[in-house]
């Protein structure tokens, strides 16, 4: 199984992956966290106890509090990383970001808001995760 999980603080940006993810068939119902600390703790405390699940989360760079690389450096830090799968998905420009996210494990590809439909189909391919949206 895989749950998709959209970490941004912009509820315009929130809304608009929300419609794409659903119309390109990646996931019906994405759950959102405005705060990448919550999304976190969602993430660990789901994983203590089930430990079935796979996640895709489109991370933002750019948040107050926790911003999306000390969520990543948490989550590298987690036993069970494998199973996290993480879309930068942010307004930056900047190679360096790009740079900086290959350092990562976990991150799987880097989009430049807004997300599009062909953003979405790419998505479906990164080997890592292609088998969820495989039809019979």
């Amino acid at each position: 199984m895989l749950e998709v999980l959209i970490v941004d603080d912009d509820q315009i940006v929130v809304f608009i992956q929300k419609k794409m993810i659903s119309n390109h068939e990646i996931a019906q119902n994405p759950i959102s966290f405005s705060q990448a600390a919550d999304a976190l703790n969602y993430i660990i405390e789901d994983q203590n106890h089930t430990r079935q699940k796979d996640f895709l989360i489109l991370l933002d760079i750019n948040m107050p509090n926790m911003n999306g690389w000390d969520f990543l450096k948490r989550l590298e830090a987690h036993p069970q990383k494998s199973r996290y799968h993480v879309i930068m998905v942010t307004s930056s420009i900047d190679a360096k970001d790009k740079e900086k996210a290959n350092n990562y494990s976990t991150v799987r590809s880097f989009i430049e808001k807004p997300i599009s439909a062909a953003d979405c189909e790419k998505i479906k391919e990164i080997s890592e995760i292609s088998h969820f949206f495989e039809t019979a």
